[in-house]
């Protein structure tokens, strides 16, 4: 949102007036379709710079006018930290029409760090749904209040110790920006260290988590990422039209394995990215992706599946029908077993067709996903496929997710809504509420997407796409189980 963003830490007047004049011309250049320009001299960026440094508060946050958002604007954001270091952040740009800016009332509830490092910033609702609270968050994957973690800014106090002393703190948590405006789909690579996914440019990028270090390549794909699966060796890319690509560990792009079929559908890709299977509407494709060549093998189509996937192993193909009944496609034959019915049985009338649910590690249980629009709520629930009692997750009508996962050990359920970007967690065994949380970005365009978990279960990953391409996406990773226990704190 912001074509000038930069952060300084105990600057003079002069370094700060420099920095606002340059804030100034960079909103400018951003205001492409007015005729409207922000004019300020030298002198008044020295008063503005004055009157920050030398504000009594602790915390604070100007704007260089009161327009609206169409109009240029530069701020400044400042907050001391124990140490008395004053940190300011400095912003020039124009607010674009489209975008969902927090109003001044709602930036007023913020912590006041928020102003100059939103990414450290979590906030957390608890089970009951009571208001949003807010913690930091550090790269290191310490959660909890400033005063706890001895917060230094943008680092714990333990972090910024390693720092003073010449060190380097641990890393891999936080978010990770830069992603597709679009961005269907991510994933971790093979070793956990790494998100790979579509960069803004529509090019595929790995990016590091301990450095934010990114090898971005040349390849451009234009068409939707339906999945994406990290296997021995590399990562698997799968688009909606049957394209695969792959990205081999230790390489700086994409190569093709299969070219696009013209066949457009619903895919599943084996989370160990072995085998990858597509049905459409009047045939099926399979393509066991460890052979030395592989190739699409066609079938009858299997009808009625509102969506597909793999078990971990690759072995079994698991598919959901438009009334919530569970089956394991035989795809080389067309047919569907049913599995586990009923899943929906008791629902009143008005509820939308099942299209979305995921698998439990070991693909005992399935979570499924249904909604309805008028009472809009949303009914997920915990679904044994060898049979057992179904648990309905207790969810309020203030959150409605579209995105499903299962903790690693399969004992928790996670949720993530599209609207507000929350991210809710629950026990499977009795459906009760753990608690939520959010990260909180720069304004409401953001919405809330896929949650992923890393290959060790050490972290859970959730993706924060806009259609404004000033934005870009945004991934969050925090770290398993901490960010449940914070929900719930």
């Amino acid at each position: 949102m912001s074509i000038f963003d930069k952060r300084l830490i105990d600057p003079d007047e002069g370094a700060l007036a420099g920095a606002l004049g340059r804030a100034m011309r960079a909103a400018n250049r951003d205001n492409r379709y007015q005729d409207n320009r922000m004019s300020r001299d030298a002198a008044f960026w020295g008063r503005f710079s004055q009157d920050v440094l030398r504000s009594g508060g602790a915390a604070g946050r100007r704007r260089s006018c009161k327009g609206g958002r169409a109009v240029p604007e530069v701020i400044a954001g400042w907050w001391t930290d124990p140490a008395g270091r004053k940190h300011v952040r400095v912003i020039g740009r124009t607010r674009s029409r489209y975008s969902r800016a927090r109003s001044e009332t709602q930036l007023r509830v913020l912590p006041p760090w928020w102003h100059v490092y939103p990414e450290a910033v979590l906030g957390v609702r608890g089970a009951r749904g009571d208001g949003e609270r807010y913690v930091a968050a550090c790269r290191c994957g310490a959660i909890g209040t400033p005063e706890s973690l001895g917060w230094m800014g943008d680092t714990c106090g333990p972090c910024f110790d390693q720092l003073s002393d010449g060190g380097r703190p641990a890393g891999g948590f936080g978010q990770f920006a830069g992603w597709s405006v679009n961005l269907t789909r991510f994933g971790f690579t093979t070793d956990g260290r790494g998100l790979l996914g579509q960069g803004l440019s529509g090019a595929f990028r790995t990016v590091s988590r301990a450095d934010g270090s990114e090898v971005t390549g040349r390849k451009r794909l234009s068409n939707h990422i339906s999945a994406i699966a990290a296997g021995a060796g590399g990562a698997v890319v799968a688009l909606h039209d049957g394209g695969i690509y792959r990205w081999d560990d230790g390489t700086a792009d994409l190569e093709h394995v299969l070219r696009s079929r013209q066949v457009w559908g619903r895919v599943a890709l084996a989370s160990n990215a072995t085998r990858l299977t597509l049905v459409a509407y009047q045939q099926a494709l399979t393509v066991d992706l460890t052979a030395d060549r592989p190739q699409y093998e066609r079938s009858p189509a299997v009808e009625g599946v509102s969506s597909l996937r793999y078990t971990p192993d690759g072995k079994r193909l698991i598919g959901l029908t438009f009334t919530g009944e569970l089956r394991e496609l035989d795809v080389a034959r067309g047919k569907a077993i049913p599995i586990r019915a009923g899943a929906f049985g008791d629902q009143p009338g008005g509820y939308a067709p099942s299209t979305e649910f995921a698998l439990t590690a070991d693909g005992s249980a399935a979570l499924v996903r249904r909604q309805s629009y008028n009472p809009h709520r949303v009914l997920v629930r915990h679904v044994p496929l060898a049979g057992g009692p179904v648990v309905e997750l207790k969810v309020p009508d203030w959150h409605q997710p579209t995105a499903l996962a299962y903790s690693p050990d399969g004992a928790h359920a996670v949720t993530a809504e599209t609207e507000s970007g929350w991210v809710g967690f629950w026990d499977v065994s009795s459906g009760k509420s753990l608690g939520f949380v959010r990260a909180v970005l720069e304004d409401h365009a953001w919405r809330g997407g896929q949650a992923e978990f890393a290959p060790d279960g050490s972290a859970v990953a959730v993706s924060y796409s806009t259609g404004h391409p000033g934005h870009g996406s945004t991934v969050a990773v925090w770290p398993w189980p901490d960010v449940l226990r914070a929900a719930g704190a």
